[in-house]
């Protein structure tokens, strides 16, 4: 018996479990979200609930009234990445100014958290499947010519390094490996053992997966190409995805490459006594 997840009349996927995560839904937005059993021919009724996602949340260095709304203003500066420490007031290459209204949560030591009220984003792409762990992936096909050792991100970036969450736990990796001149396959480095994917043949394409127990919180991982020759390898990847758990579901975003401003954000004070919250060309602002 396998089950059937819906956003709305949009099928999103079959999933074999009884509980699975959905990824890229919008902040403060509502959802029809519904499951079905399926058995390979019949499909029974459908079951809904109805819920609304809650807002980003960005922290303010100063004491705001509780249960009170707030006006944030956001703009982005097309020209390329927001000018650290400019003021509202210039918006020197600001566009797609707009006003954000905010409810204030909670106020600790001095620090106010506020949720916006409304998404910035205006569309998503809704998932089934863990959360991808990895940032800046894609699921367009990227072709390289590699040495026989190539590195998605950085092998001495240490990027889940002393993560107790992470500690004896199982995280997958998996990517899709396209045409490669040699046998390659994906694998995670620990600081206790490597774990080893499946192969992907020369001249074929496949995902390749790897998946076991995580022992200290520390993993990097890398797409080793070919044999230890100095020869240079061409093949394509795409649909790279680190999660937690041994099963590899359907690629995603990482939740950081899809939200306009990261949750849980600290605004920076800036010279004119406003404060700001940036995150590439995007910027949301803040004056008392």
């Amino acid at each position: 018996m396998s089950y059937r997840i819906y956003n709305g009349t949009q099928l999103l996927g079959y999933v074999d479990n009884k509980s699975t995560g959905i990824n890229g839904l919008l902040p403060a937005t509502s959802y029809q979200l519904g499951v079905t059993n399926y058995n390979g021919s019949r499909e029974s009724s459908k079951t809904t609930i109805n819920v609304k996602t809650r807002g980003i949340r960005l922290i303010i260095p100063v004491s705001l009234t509780v249960n009170s709304t707030v006006t944030l203003h956001y703009q982005e500066y097309s020209l390329g990445l927001v000018p650290i420490g400019t003021e509202p007031a210039g918006m020197f290459g600001g566009g797609n100014k707009r006003d954000i209204q905010a409810k204030v949560i909670s106020v600790d030591n001095g620090k106010s958290t506020v949720e916006l009220l409304e998404p910035l984003e205006s569309s998503s792409t809704v998932s089934i499947g863990g959360i991808n762990l990895a940032k800046n992936t894609s699921n367009k096909l990227v072709n390289v010519i590699a040495s026989p050792w190539f590195f998605v991100g950085s092998a001495s970036s240490k990027a889940f390094n002393n993560l107790p969450d992470y500690q004896g736990k199982y995280m997958t990796v998996r990517v899709w490996i396209e045409n490669p001149s040699e046998d390659s396959r994906v694998q995670i480095w620990t600081d206790k053992q490597t774990i080893f994917g499946n192969t992907i043949k020369a001249g074929q394409s496949g995902y390749s997966t790897a998946s076991g127990i995580i022992p200290t919180g520390f993993v990097d991982w890398n797409l080793p190409v070919g044999n230890n020759s100095s020869n240079k390898i061409t093949f394509g990847w795409k649909e790279f995805k680190i999660e937690l758990g041994n099963t590899a579901t359907p690629w995603s975003p990482a939740p950081e490459d899809t939200q306009y401003i990261v949750d849980n954000t600290q605004m920076t004070k800036l010279q004119d006594g406003s404060f700001a919250a940036f995150n590439g060309y995007r910027a949301i602002y803040f004056r008392q």
